[in-house]
């Protein structure tokens, strides 16, 4: 028997054929074994493990055992039967998965001074196999950017190998030599490719200059204010003043009346005295 490849999580089946004759003498001893050990799987068709293994005699010179719910335990293994004297053997090995790489960009906006994230999904398998080789690179040069998460400018870049089949370049610090670029991600033979477009960016310059507007804008409206507060603090000091000065001049005019209501008083009454002077050198 050849060797022969299955994927887990699906069954196989295994046949033997024995040269020479043309049925099976079900009289002969027929056996399955696995492994270094040899381990014994059904013998004349009392099986070990019924729940795993099933043998069934065909038409002709072929019996068969059929292995349900593959496991990697049950991979990468030979299997063994024998009928009589005579034994041939089969390596079964997993099935090798293929792969695909697909890269995206993760971050929505890209801004001149914030950072960028680029995440590569390794599609045929489950987790990230750290003993396969990863890569990070960039432009036309192909310049190397991370090996196996060793960067070569950790103020600038960052690799992290995410839970499932993904791992991921964090790019801090953007400027235009980091935009109108294709960034390459690989996981061992397997590579994909992601053009970083600048258009992707002019957005946020626009929303980031709005930004800087509405604080003008806040500025100038707050200026408004203050001036207008201003003004009325300058109207509240001029009527402040005009009432000091009506004060004034009702403080003035009531002394005034006071004085020449008293000179009033002091002729009045020389004019008595003279009166009566007059009238005692009469008599």
């Amino acid at each position: 028997m050849a060797t022969d490849t299955i994927s887990s999580g699906n069954y196989v089946v295994l046949t033997c054929t024995v040269d020479g004759i043309r049925t099976i003498d079900i009289t002969t001893t027929r056996q399955w074994s696995m492994g270094e050990n040899d381990e014994l799987l059904c013998y004349n068709g009392r099986i070990n493990n019924l729940r795993k293994y099933e043998e069934e005699i065909l038409q002709g010179n072929k019996f068969s055992l059929k292995i349900f719910n593959v496991t990697e335990s049950d991979l990468n293994e030979v299997y063994q039967c024998r009928y009589g004297f005579d034994a041939a053997s089969k390596l079964v090995v997993a099935d090798e998965p293929k792969l695909s790489l697909s890269l995206r960009l993760v971050t929505n906006l890209i801004i001149f001074g914030g950072y960028i994230i680029l995440t590569c999904a390794v599609n045929g398998i489950h987790t990230v196999d750290r003993e396969v080789t990863r890569q990070w690179s960039m432009g036309n040069d192909d310049q190397l950017l991370s090996y196996n998460g060793r960067i070569n400018n950790r103020r600038k870049y960052e690799e992290t190998v995410l839970p499932g089949n993904e791992f991921s370049l964090k790019v801090f610090n953007v400027t235009e030599n980091d935009v109108n670029i294709t960034y390459r991600c690989r996981y061992g033979f397997d590579t994909a490719t992601y053009f970083i477009n600048i258009n992707e960016s002019v957005s946020l310059q626009k929303s980031v200059k709005s930004y800087h507007s509405l604080n003008m804008l806040n500025i100038s409206s707050n200026s408004i204010a203050g001036q207008k507060e201003e003004r009325n603090f300058k109207v509240n000091h001029v009527n402040d003043a005009i009432s000091s000065e009506h004060d004034k001049e009702t403080k003035n005019k009531n002394h005034i009346d006071n004085i020449m209501e008293r000179e009033n008083l002091c002729t009045s009454s020389e004019g008595e005295g003279i009166s009566k002077t007059k009238n005692s050198q009469t008599e």
